[in-house]
């Protein structure tokens, strides 16, 4: 749910990369459908100036981090994957791998899952465009661990629309993700040691859906951290719309927006966007969510100006096939065995207290200590995820 309001205003001025900032090869194929290219090198000045500057920018917060000590190769890996509600129809998805420019060959590595957009290219494989992949490649692969990060279904190079907050398609393509940047490290000769997760926001919830498929894969992950991870989206909704806070961000209406038409979408649902949304605003979030030319004034900031009056009663909401679909849409109810930290922001705009500590919640009352909430103190959505990440640092450096 990282979503920035003023981006739907450049929403259709999005593009691909700049040609002075881009040195794409032609891409290599490897095994099972997976090729890679090199697109960016960035240097050390480039990476600091991105800790230094662009995030202090960007989160509206100063934050510490640890200078780069490398310069980083940025790949964009293009995969073969399948859409598990579409009866696993294939896909291309994309991603990217980025491998500290060092003389070693073994790295750890965390693959990092992003939070909302709005444009299809705001994702890592175009980071560029993407603050906060900018952030994770400077302070992690800028300091000797492999970063690699999928654009999820309907993102990146993929033509599908997008499969916001779709629980199994962004599973498979996170573990798919990893199998391919595997694949494209060994035609590098080189190799991951341990694997680690973590996630800002939508990708928070990602993050948790990706690894209870990798824990159920055999697929060993060292530990998993969040920043203001929505883990379970009907806790989430249900405050949006039965008890608002003063605090609730002017992009709320967004997240209803892109899950109806994904879950129209993705689930098969015929109707279900517009029985939720109100007749004046349907046809523009249509085109909102379409990628279609739209007017950003006409989207509503007011909830109750974008959904239908009746679905504010907690039961109608409850009973309704959209409210049954985000009732399914949770990523923390099973028996984690990675340790885990979720970190909350006390003044987030997005996640509550509450939701930012439900996992935790959850898995100690079954006695599993595994999971551990952490606060960053009265941050913003933003200021949660700068604050986090150096925190997700020192801890992934002493497992």
């Amino acid at each position: 749910m990282a979503f920035v309001f003023r981006i739907l205003s450049v929403l259709l001025l999005l593009g691909g990369f700049s040609p002075a900032f881009s040195q794409q090869n032609a891409p290599i194929k490897v095994a099972s459908g997976v090729s890679y290219e090199l697109i960016q090198r960035w240097d050390v000045d480039r990476l600091d100036r991105i800790l230094s500057v662009d995030t202090p920018k960007f989160a509206g917060i100063t934050v510490g981090y640890s200078k780069a000590r490398n310069a980083v190769k940025l790949y964009r890996v293009t995969y073969q994957s399948v859409v598990p509600e579409k009866g696993n129809r294939p896909i291309l998805a994309s991603g990217l791998l980025a491998v500290p420019d060092t003389a070693d060959t073994n790295f750890p590595m965390v693959s990092y899952q992003h939070g909302t957009v709005y444009g299809k290219q705001q994702v890592p494989s175009f980071p560029d465009q993407s603050e906060e992949t900018q952030l994770m490649i400077a302070q992690f692969a800028g300091q000797g661990y492999l970063l690699i990060g999928a654009d999820y279904f309907g993102m990146g190079v993929s033509t599908e629309p997008e499969g916001y907050m779709v629980t199994g398609s962004h599973q498979q393509a996170t573990a798919d993700m990893v199998r391919a940047a595997r694949a494209v490290l060994a035609d590098l000769k080189l190799a991951d040691s341990k694997l680690f997760l973590a996630g800002w926001s939508q990708g928070g919830f990602v993050t948790l859906a990706m690894l209870e498929r990798l824990e159920a894969d055999g697929v060993p992950v060292k530990a998993a951290a969040t920043a203001s991870a929505p883990a379970d989206a009907f806790v989430g909704f249900n405050g949006f719309l039965a008890f608002p806070r003063k605090i609730d961000a002017a992009w709320i209406p967004t997240i209803f927006i892109l899950t109806a038409f994904s879950f129209e979408e993705y689930y098969g649902v015929p109707g279900l966007a517009r029985a939720l949304l109100t007749e004046e605003s349907y046809e523009v979030s249509r085109k909102a969510y379409r990628r279609e030319p739209f007017d950003p004034a006409a989207v509503p900031t007011d909830l109750r100006k974008l959904i239908k009056p009746e679905y504010f009663d907690p039961q109608v909401f409850a009973d309704s096939a959209y409210g049954r679909i985000v009732a399914k849409t949770q990523a923390y109810r099973w028996v984690v065995r990675t340790p885990v930290k979720t970190f909350y922001g006390e003044t987030d705009e997005a996640i509550s207290i509450g939701l930012g500590q439900l996992p935790m919640t959850y898995q100690k009352a079954i006695g599993n200590d595994r999971v551990e909430a952490v606060s960053t103190g009265p941050t913003s959505h933003r200021g949660t995820f700068a604050t986090a990440v150096p925190q997700w640092k020192s801890w992934f450096d002493a497992q």
